[in-house]
């Protein structure tokens, strides 16, 4: 029987360091969130709800309306991309 190995990270920042070239996540975001948070990025319209793709770190790398889209984006990017809440 072959045993799994689980890591805890101990924090966000360990995460972040782990996953910065290996792994992305997706989430659900509204575009007024995005515009407040990442001021220096395309303002986006109003109102609207998206999906964001987000380096492990949280640094964002691309918004669709199409969920499935951003996987693909991120496989084009060699990243491994995980769904969070």
């Amino acid at each position: 029987m072959e045993k799994n190995t689980v890591r805890l990270f101990s924090s966000q920042m360990d995460f972040a360091t782990f996953g910065k070239n290996a792994i992305a996540y997706v989430r659900p975001v509204n575009s007024d969130d995005m515009n407040a948070r990442f001021p220096e990025k395309a303002e986006l319209p109003e109102g609207l709800d998206l999906w964001g793709l987000f380096h492990a770190d949280g640094t964002p790398l691309a918004v669709s309306d199409e969920r499935a889209s951003l996987f693909d984006n991120a496989e084009e990017l060699d990243l491994m991309a995980v769904e969070t809440q």
